[in-house]
């Protein structure tokens, strides 16, 4: 969202939530994520699940895209996705007594508190620096997300206890409001997923494999990625590597370093990107193998306890400039190859039934995925519990 937009949006909810004080419904849930543009991360998971499964509660999901809205309303029923630009939609969302984000609010203003629940589901495990800790976060920015967001939200959801102190100081808020109720986008990765179907539906026929692996880089805000990151590195060896052991490898980064992935991508590396899959986390049992640097995808990835290679080939200037909130290599549970022949030795090895990484995987797993099971009902549930409280009262 805009700089100008969040203005008039944040004036607009100021101005028309005195007309719904009082008088909000907690059977309606908002759900919303980045920029109320995006059908993505814990919000999406959520929502689908109270679609399908809590019939006394009404879901909607803030898509302020118009084409975007209209391509999700032909798919999942018209009914659903709203706008929160108008004064209509703006209204609609404050007369919800339950609000769900994954990233920002569904409309932006003070005092949103008051009369309703505000659940932050976040949207990782924050091994990086984030929010109020992100180094680089200015003091003007401090101070506007201390306003809008941590002096709105009832809560804020994390996977184990370790991070609970870590989210509370990246938010500013009291540790009693951190909860260890899981990340409903891992529901997912609890359920037997066809990879053959679920592939074939996004690249239609692959060439015969036995194992995938998945390679997905972070962003980097100073330089782009190198993928790849091996002095020896050579397409043609990667290719007859993967030919050789049946593999396909499907790159996945930030949209802006398409272009850069082009020359890498052959029969046996597809690009696996925003257009052919908006997120894959409920999906990360499709892959045999990650492949990550910093990401906390991997996180997510620890659950279905297949092996992980690292490559932080730029680790000082990424840490330099982000910031861990915790010593990488102590959880970063997987070998970090520097050479292209060792990374194709790190994938036999962890491909064969004796990984040697498989115990400190299972260590870190337990340190950071206390909740490792479906956890959509159980949040839907405590939040039903809460409502039924105010109701008693």
């Amino acid at each position: 969202m805009g700089e100008m937009r969040k203005l008039k949006c944040l004036l607009m909810t100021q101005v028309l939530k005195h007309m719904v004080r009082g008088k909000t419904d907690p059977y309606t849930w908002i759900f919303s994520s980045v920029d109320n543009c995006y059908y993505n991360y814990n919000s999406r998971y959520l929502f689908e699940y109270v679609k399908e499964h809590i019939p006394e509660v009404t879901p909607y999901f803030v898509i302020n895209n118009p084409e975007r809205r209209q391509k999700l309303s032909e798919e999942y029923g018209e009914k659903y996705f709203i706008e929160a630009e108008s004064i209509e939609g703006v209204l609609k969302v404050l007369e919800a007594g339950v609000w769900f984000t994954s990233a920002g609010l569904p409309v932006y203003g003070i005092g949103l508190e008051k009369g309703r629940l505000i659940i932050n589901l976040w949207h990782g495990v924050p091994l990086k620096k984030i929010a109020l800790l992100d180094p680089n976060l200015g003091r003007t920015a401090r101070l506007y997300f201390r306003m809008i967001f941590s002096k709105n939200y009832s809560c804020i959801l994390t996977t184990s206890s370790i991070l609970v102190p870590v989210m509370a100081r990246s938010f500013d808020v009291p540790e009693s409001k951190v909860k260890i109720w899981g990340q409903p986008r891992n529901d997912g990765l609890f359920r037997r997923l066809d990879r053959t179907v679920w592939l074939r539906e996004i690249f239609g026929e692959l060439p015969k494999y036995q194992k995938t692996i998945l390679y997905a880089p972070t962003f980097r805000d100073y330089n782009g990625v190198k993928l790849f990151p091996f002095e020896d590195y050579e397409y043609e060896k990667l290719q007859d590597f993967l030919e050789q052991e049946k593999i396909i490898l499907f790159l996945r980064t930030h949209i802006s370093e398409k272009e850069e992935v082009n020359r890498y991508l052959g029969e046996r590396i597809r690009y696996l990107g925003n257009e052919q899959a908006e997120d894959v986390t409920g999906f990360l049992n499709a892959f045999d193998c990650l492949v990550t640097d910093y990401s906390s995808i991997y996180v997510d990835y620890l659950l279905t306890d297949h092996p992980i290679i690292f490559l932080p080939y730029d680790r000082d200037a990424y840490l330099d400039e982000r910031g861990m909130n915790f010593d990488y290599d102590d959880v970063t549970p997987g070998p970090k190859p520097e050479t292209m022949e060792e990374f194709f030795e790190c994938i036999k090895e962890g491909l064969k039934e004796n990984d040697p990484w498989k115990k400190e995987r299972g260590r870190v797993n337990a340190l950071l995925n206390e909740v490792r099971e479906p956890c959509c009902g159980s949040i839907c549930r405590r939040v039903l519990k809460r409502i039924k409280k105010q109701e008693e009262k």
